[in-house]
């Protein structure tokens, strides 16, 4: 082989390999291109698995105060059970403070109040009533209007 010949030879070789190496240099740049983004993309993906991580903690530590605040509404329901139990009401206080005395007790319903009388007309009935029992609870009832209309403070 002649030195033309090893020549042609050697720059087919090199224009072969040239081609070679411009095709790996293409891949090369498309699979740094690819390598770009799915590190872009394994980015925003891990952000979000942070930020969801976040909102776990976030929604653990809700249910462990709404357990809490179960558990603290049971517990003040029943101190208010217990409390309720141990109340005496006003009216009954009243009732046996008024039959220590030896007077019977009155129980004064809402609507009786609710019906307005002048102190005048309250006086008249009062004077109308016949019997003791009946004039005492009247008298009860309407005291202020009674020692309203008689002046007395």
């Amino acid at each position: 082989m002649t030195l033309e010949e090893s020549l042609k030879a050697l720059k087919a070789a090199f224009t072969n390999k040239s081609g070679e190496a411009e095709a790996m240099a293409k891949e090369m740049s498309e699979l740094k291109s690819k390598n770009d983004t799915l590190a872009s993309e394994y980015a925003a993906v891990a952000e979000k698995l942070e930020a969801s991580a976040a909102v776990i903690a976030d929604r653990d530590a809700a249910i462990a105060k709404v357990e809490e605040l179960t558990k603290a509404l049971a517990a003040s329901e029943s101190l208010k059970a217990e409390a309720a139990k141990q109340i005496e009401s006003v009216g009954k206080v009243a009732a046996k403070i008024v039959a220590s005395v030896g007077v019977s007790p009155v129980e004064i319903s809402a609507a009786d109040s609710a019906i307005q009388k002048t102190p005048e007309e309250v006086w008249t009935e009062y004077c109308a009533m016949k019997d003791p029992a009946k004039k005492q609870a009247f008298y009860n009832a309407n005291r202020a209007a009674i020692v309203s209309h008689l002046g007395i403070k």
